[in-house]
């Protein structure tokens, strides 16, 4: 994809390490996700990739070709661009333009009309805080922001214990949410 054809139309959120914009890119809408590059910090003595960009690119690409994304459970991604330059997007990109390095950015589906469904509030299920509820026929829950996933490429004893894990933690979420519908609730309750 060509950088020059994308026009930042607004940001959307920030951290410290990145910023999400909806952008328009040949016609259509998307959310552009840059990350801030102070060079690359590398792993953890256990081995965890302290790379953000690397992370969340490694597991858009498993999603992707595994089918999560085309079954709706994560954003779909488009691709990424591997060094962006600050001043071309100026003013939309300037807290990048001290970095060290450019930044990298993912391209991904852009969810208009969303909610966090724990709206800032601390729910007694404790709903996971990378969720979002896309509004729509039906309404969607989407898990976001994976800068600090560990993906794998081979399965030993750890990584199929690590996830046993993560599996056990969706079926509680879903099993949270079946319940919150049987007593009328909406999954976007606010629990405030």
């Amino acid at each position: 994809m060509d950088p020059s054809n994308i026009n930042i139309i607004r940001q959307i959120t920030c951290s410290d390490s990145s910023a999400i914009f909806e952008v328009d890119l040949d016609g259509q809408k998307y959310a552009l996700k840059p990350f801030h590059d102070n060079g690359d910090p590398g792993y953890t003595g256990k081995g965890r990739d302290l790379n953000r960009f690397r992370c969340e690119f490694n597991a858009y690409k498993k999603f992707r070709t595994s089918g999560v994304c085309a079954r709706g459970f994560v954003p779909k991604y488009y691709g990424y661009i591997d060094r962006m330059d600050p001043a071309t997007f100026h003013p939309a990109l300037q807290s990048f333009a001290r970095d060290k390095l450019k930044p990298r950015a993912i391209l991904l589906e852009y969810l208009p009309n969303t909610e966090n469904p724990q709206g800032g509030c601390s729910p007694p299920r404790y709903l996971p805080q990378k969720l979002l509820l896309v509004h729509g026929n039906p309404d969607r829950l989407v898990w976001i922001d994976f800068d600090v996933a560990t993906t794998f490429t081979d399965f030993g004893p750890e990584q199929l214990a690590r996830c046993d894990y993560e599996i056990a933690l969706v079926k509680g979420f879903a099993e949270a949410l079946r319940d919150d519908q049987a007593e009328g609730l909406r999954p976007n309750t606010k629990f405030c």
